[in-house]
């Protein structure tokens, strides 16, 4: 099993639009054969945002 942290900093989009294309994308991650799960992450305070994925 392996676990992989992805962080990043929005730059040109809004947090609402992060987490509309969140929304828009979760089924996608859903379908990714071999993937149990995905967490995503949000920090407003520090502008860090990403995913942890098993």
């Amino acid at each position: 099993m392996h676990i992989q942290i992805i962080n990043f900093n929005l730059d040109g989009i809004s947090r609402g639009e992060y987490d509309q294309v969140c929304d828009d994308l979760a089924q996608t991650f859903a379908d990714v054969p071999g993937l149990i799960s995905k967490h995503w992450l949000a920090d407003d305070d520090t502008n860090t945002y990403g995913g942890g994925y098993i």
